[in-house]
């Protein structure tokens, strides 16, 4: 496995696992924005991914979550 392949596995899981544990544990948008990329910059990708347009993917998915309790 390339580094490339091991870069993307990683973001996958944290996108497709982690995201939606801490949008599920969340009061609100904003703590689930700043908690999304807390865990981000100290866990998944330090130096290998900018948390750069991460509060509109967490956004996006706390949008579709909730949406399904409305």
């Amino acid at each position: 496995m390339g580094m490339y392949n091991y870069i993307s596995d990683i973001e996958t899981k944290f996108i497709e696992v982690e995201v939606p544990k801490i949008i599920k544990d969340s009061d609100h948008l904003e703590e689930a924005i700043k908690r999304a990329e807390t865990l981000c910059e100290n866990t998944y990708f330090e130096t290998h991914r900018s948390i750069y347009g991460l509060d509109e993917v967490v956004s996006d998915m706390w949008n579709e979550y909730w949406s399904k309790y409305q």
